[in-house]
């Protein structure tokens, strides 16, 4: 891993850490996100040597001579086919698993899906209110009222409510290509929004540009 890989890194994990304690993402998503580009990066390294050593081994080979393709003779007369059952006729999948087992699993993993997903939403409100509470405890209710940390994600949600699926979109994109100072904390607020009004395609879109963006630059202090 070389300087700039270890730098993104570190970009990475200390802004994971930052939006943890904002409520703006759960521990499993911090988990994630730091294994995820941990593994990137290491990836990174190997296919550096992995395509020297691809290199080396397409030049050399390339200096062989080609290998003649032989004709072989495909048998055209084949056994009329006999008649059978279709396997969805029989209710079996392609892998020889009963349909209704597999609308089963499918059922319990979405119930699994759901419930983690919701997990997720009621740990990071939780996380806002007290970073809600300590601001107020720490600054006054006066000043508190006037800077709530929770003003923005509130103004944001508001946003959310108001727009169509395509302004969404747009508006993740928009985020990710200004790049500015605060788009780290932007988009992470833009996703936990549309977290909690169940958009969770959009939500992945927006997370997949959060991790883009979290590579660029710390959040600023």
């Amino acid at each position: 891993m070389n300087d700039y890989q270890k730098k993104r890194l570190e970009n990475i994990k200390r802004n994971n850490a930052r939006l943890r304690s904002l409520g703006l993402i759960s521990t499993l998503e911090e988990r994630r996100s730091n294994a995820l580009a941990g593994c990137v990066e290491c990836s990174n390294g190997e296919n550096d040597d992995e395509k020297s050593a691809l290199k080396t081994t397409t030049s050399s080979s390339a200096s062989g001579k080609k290998k003649k393709r032989k004709n072989v003779q495909v048998d055209t007369q084949m056994d009329a086919p006999t008649r059978r059952k279709s396997l969805r006729l029989q209710g079996i999948g392609a892998e020889g698993v009963t349909i209704t087992t597999v609308a089963a699993t499918t059922d319990a993993n979405t119930d699994v899906i759901a419930a983690e997903r919701e997990a997720r939403i009621q740990e990071c409100r939780q996380v806002r209110l007290r970073a809600a509470k300590a601001f107020a405890e720490c600054h006054g209710a006066e000043k508190a009222a006037e800077e709530n940390p929770t003003a923005s994600y509130e103004h944001c949600l508001m946003r959310v409510r108001s727009m169509s699926e395509k302004g969404l979109l747009n508006r993740v994109k928009a985020i990710e290509r200004a790049a500015g100072k605060h788009c780290v904390v932007k988009m992470a607020i833009f996703k936990s929004c549309l977290q909690d009004e169940g958009l969770w395609d959009l939500a992945e879109q927006a997370s997949e540009a959060l991790e883009r963006l979290k590579a660029l630059q710390p959040i600023p202090s």
